[in-house]
């Protein structure tokens, strides 16, 4: 363990202390288990984190944290170093797909990276409802300040999206409390630890299957084509009963930490 690399913080009266699997290799087990808890099934089958999913827990295993508390993983954070250009408002549409296929290259050719890219923060069940999800995004941006990089990028799911899954994310974004800030409480979050909005990535990830295997993924029957509304997707899945594919395209948004 090295005093550079790992850190104790205290949140909603719980101790944590970070370790990444380059670290505590033994925990990637655990660790798998608890990134993959939060979501839904059809999430899980997305084409390109499939393909480059060995590889980045090979290459970036220092970039993944495990937020540890009582020798349980309370949290995860899942990220991959990559190079990003100096206008952040040209982030791509393709998003998370984007980052994840970069990320790769950039390392099998030796491009330095400037910029850590989010892919995921997820709180073990039963440590939900504690707010480490708030600490855990905010190890995110000193993890990439011990490593000397100037941006966390990340292309943000907003929580609470997936209730108004009709409604296009360009205007979902704008929605505000009262207060004036941001109505999704994920996006509130990266405000008040200081992300910039930069704008919505509409293909970050997109996800394709067979008739059968969106039936098998959601617990839903598909009698015609059209579009259908399906429990934890942001918008609805576009299902083509002809060519027996439905296609389930997700809006993420651009969200930028400048790392001081």
């Amino acid at each position: 363990m090295s005093s550079d690399s790992n850190s104790a913080a205290r949140h909603a009266s719980k101790n944590y202390t970070i370790f990444t699997l380059l670290e505590r290799p033994e925990l990637f087990d655990e660790h798998q288990n608890v990134g993959g808890s939060a979501w839904p099934e059809f999430m899980v089958h997305d084409p390109v984190a499939i393909a480059n999913w060995d590889k980045m827990m090979s290459y970036f295993s220092n970039d993944q944290l495990s937020l540890v508390i009582e020798d349980q993983i309370a949290a995860v954070v899942n990220m991959v170093p990559l190079c990003v250009e100096g206008d952040l408002t040209k982030l791509p549409d393709r998003g998370v797909d984007w980052g994840v296929e970069k990320s790769v290259l950039d390392h099998e050719n030796g491009t330095p990276p400037n910029a850590l890219m989010g892919l995921q923060v997820v709180v073990g069940k039963s440590f939900r409802g504690q707010k480490l999800s708030i600490s855990a995004a905010n190890e995110m941006v000193e993890h990439a300040k011990r490593a000397g990089l100037e941006y966390v990028v990340l292309p943000i799911r907003p929580n609470d999206k997936q209730n108004y899954p009709l409604i296009p994310m360009d205007q979902y974004i704008k929605w505000t409390t009262p207060a004036g800030h941001p109505f999704d409480g994920w996006l509130r979050v990266h405000q008040r630890l200081g992300g910039e909005t930069i704008n919505v990535c509409h293909k970050s990830m997109s996800i394709p299957g067979t008739i059968s295997d969106w039936e098998s993924w959601t617990g839903q029957k598909f009698p015609g084509s059209g579009s259908y509304v399906v429990p934890g997707a942001l918008n609805p899945i576009e299902i083509d009963t002809d060519q027996n594919v439905g296609r389930y395209v997700e809006p993420n948004v651009w969200v930028v930490h400048r790392v001081e």
